[in-house]
């Protein structure tokens, strides 16, 4: 594989992953779990989990700097006799829960477009559209990694001034102040804290998504890390933004009742004409998660099959490219009939299945590492604060995803710990 990302496009690929569409399709989802509450502690204390869970990738990363990502870090961090059913049931529910992913960035594109187009907010035009935008995704990935990290670079540059635009329209034209409300813990409690977070997290899912391409990282020991952190750090403090902005204009029961925020913020501050530009990079934005988000998914399959951990077609690669085509094919795919489920089911089922295999357990890879004496170039700081934080932040989230998605996340787990005991026995 060609080493063609270096740090600044490591940095604009986990931004453009984080971003998307994801908050300005999400805030409604979040104030209605919080009954009406604008409260923007759920936004730090997202920023704050994804901190904690990125500090033990970093450290991962730099200790096991190969493409695979967290199935890398299982295998490699928990040893020759857990390592390896670890790591298969993490790429086994990876391939169910990364196109729900992906589905998720196309329907929030096709709910943009329809401020635009009205025509396609109705009846199966937005499931048609998400799927279209699916398969150009899938096709502009279809190349060579320096030309694909060039690109990410500029949608990851386009992501950040989306929200940076529609932040300054709110602030511009504020209708009130939203501050005393949205530093605020009133009006909700535990349980909604932890449906609103649920949601959060999936708007700063993406920080691991450079962790999966490692082989083609220049200097990955010292590039990955930084790059996590570093998006963790641009990210939490464009969401903030984006909240004041939001609240600063509209109230919670206008924010709750639509599902083009964005554009509606920005047509009531400067007009019609002005949202329809927003929206158009808006747009850009929504495609640019769905890019980053499948340049790194499709390397994690390929990743294992290459070590024999998968089915063998998924380690081929492009004969002249370079890249592993079969994997991208594969997964795009199949986050195509996805887009046909509402919104806040994929985000909820997603989120159960991350958490399971991707979440708690690599938080404790980090702690069965350093116990064999593994010492990474990168040590998380304050450890094992981060790592136990992480871990019960991750087991609260599965809690609060609800019964339907754990159902998902453990029947899918349970499925793959079938099939792995089935080809064990087969092999032996």
């Amino acid at each position: 594989m060609i080493r063609g990302v270096g740090p600044r496009g490591a940095v604009a690929i986990n931004v453009a992953t984080m971003i998307g569409a994801g908050p300005l399709i999400t805030i409604p989802l979040v104030v209605e779990a919080l009954h009406g509450s604008i409260s923007v502690w759920v936004w730090l204390a997202g920023a704050t989990i994804a901190a904690c869970d990125g500090l033990c990738y970093a450290e991962l990363a730099s200790l096991f700097p190969q493409s695979g990502g967290t199935y890398a870090y299982l295998r490699e961090a928990l040893g020759p006799r857990f390592g390896r059913p670890a790591a298969f049931l993490y790429v086994w529910q990876f391939i169910f829960w990364a196109p729900l992913t992906l589905a998720s960035g196309y329907i929030g594109f096709a709910q943009y477009a329809a401020f635009i187009v009205p025509a396609f907010g109705r009846d199966l035009a937005p499931q048609l559209l998400a799927m279209c935008v699916g398969l150009i995704t899938l096709a502009s990935l279809y190349r060579t990694i320096p030309r694909v990290t060039r690109t990410a670079l500029w949608l990851g540059i386009t992501a950040l001034l989306t929200l940076a635009i529609v932040a300054f329209c709110g602030v511009a034209h504020p209708s009130h102040s939203p501050l005393p409300a949205a530093f605020s813990t009133s009006g909700f409690d535990l349980a909604a804290l932890g449906s609103a977070l649920v949601i959060v997290l999936y708007d700063y899912a993406g920080y691991t998504g450079i962790c999966a391409l490692g082989d083609e990282i220049i200097a990955a020991p010292r590039t990955v890390p930084r790059a996590i952190i570093a998006s963790i750090a641009l990210v939490a403090g464009a969401y903030l933004l984006l909240n004041l902005g939001v609240f600063a204009l509209l109230s919670p029961q206008e924010v709750r009742s639509t599902s083009s925020l964005a554009a509606v913020v920005v047509e009531r501050a400067f007009g019609h004409s002005a949202a329809i530009i927003v929206t158009f990079a808006i747009l850009i934005t929504a495609f640019a998660s769905t890019y980053g988000l499948l340049l790194s998914a499709a390397r994690v399959p390929y990743a294992a099959a290459r070590d024999g951990d998968f089915l063998a077609a998924f380690a081929r690669l492009h004969p002249s490219k370079r890249f592993p085509d079969v994997a991208l094919v594969t997964i795009g795919l199949l986050a195509l009939p996805a887009a046909f489920l509402p919104l806040d089911h994929v985000i909820a089922a997603l989120t159960a299945g991350i958490v399971l295999i991707a979440g708690m357990t690599t938080n404790l890879a980090v702690i069965v590492a350093r116990s064999r004496g593994l010492r990474a170039p990168f040590r998380l700081p304050l450890y094992p604060l981060p790592v136990i934080l992480a871990g019960l932040s991750w087991l609260g989230i599965f809690w609060s995803s609800g019964a339907q998605a754990m159902t998902f996340g453990l029947v899918t787990l349970a499925g793959g710990g079938i099939v792995y005991a089935t080809l064990l026995r087969r092999a032996r």
